[in-house]
């Protein structure tokens, strides 16, 4: 029998784990579920309606300062209130070169980049999650 801490997702099979791959060190779990976190709209989750940073409600806001700003107070709050082991070190958007994606190719596809660095602090670990929200048209 394979031993895991969560399923891994997106869910695929696996012979050597059971019927699904499994996340096999706390750090990947923590990861995972940080991820999982940001990518759910409020509402979205059986009874909680509350979690989730709801982040692809963003993708069609007009891209400025003051958006960018709602978004990071939303992924405060909701880590704060979810994962309070986890402290947010940094949010960048598509206007940092951090992210390195011209201005036309994100108009023309319809992409909102986000890149949050954060830091597991039971464990000391800074990973970075960065997303590309999009609407899944190409």
């Amino acid at each position: 029998m394979a031993y895991g801490i969560s399923p891994a997702l997106p869910l695929t099979v696996s012979y050597t784990d059971g019927p699904y791959g499994l996340t096999k060190a706390a750090p990947e779990a923590i990861i995972q579920n940080f991820k999982n976190l940001v990518l759910t709209n409020p509402g979205e989750r059986v009874m909680d309606a509350e979690f989730g940073v709801g982040i692809r409600e963003y993708l069609f806001e007009q891209q400025n300062s003051m958006i960018y700003e709602e978004i990071q107070t939303r992924l405060s709050e909701q880590v704060g209130k979810y994962m309070p082991s986890i402290k947010i070190v940094g949010v960048v958007f598509n206007d940092s070169p951090d992210i390195n994606i011209s201005r036309a190719d994100l108009i023309d596809q319809n992409i909102l980049y986000v890149k949050i660095v954060f830091r597991i602090v039971p464990m000391n670990i800074t990973a970075a999650l960065l997303l590309p929200i999009s609407t899944g048209i190409v």
